[in-house]
């Protein structure tokens, strides 16, 4: 059997240039900033239900059923005065008044503004 030997060439290489880093275009490059919290967060929001309850004109199926489960809530089950976010929507789900393919607090979070507007809910 033969091996194969390497052959070493006496030629030297050229020491490799280091290139200056350049943006790829001329546009001033600025950095990201982070992200800084401002709040305790959407999740932890307390809520108060006004105590109005919309007719069935001008609503989709899962707004409404935010409301009616707020408004028809027993005091053992949820305080109406004061309630985050997660309780509305857990106790929703588990009543059946809300059935989404979607994360339930997602569909929350979308009407939270417009319930606030409208004066269903106020920010507590």
């Amino acid at each position: 059997m033969q091996t194969q030997t390497a052959t070493s060439t006496s030629r030297k290489r050229a020491p490799v240039r280091k290139v200056a880093k350049k943006p790829l275009s001329k546009a001033q490059v600025n950095s990201v900033p982070k992200p800084v919290s401002t709040g305790r967060g959407a999740v932890r929001t307390l809520y108060k239900f006004i105590g109005e309850v919309p007719e069935a004109k001008g609503f989709t199926p899962q707004m409404r059923a935010l409301i009616v489960t707020i408004s028809e809530a027993k005091k053992a089950e949820i305080n109406s005065a004061s309630f985050t976010a997660q309780d509305l929507v857990a106790l929703a789900v588990k009543k059946g008044n809300l059935t989404t393919n979607q994360d339930p607090l997602r569909i929350f979070r979308f009407y939270a503004k417009r319930l606030v507007e409208e004066g269903y809910f106020a920010k507590v």
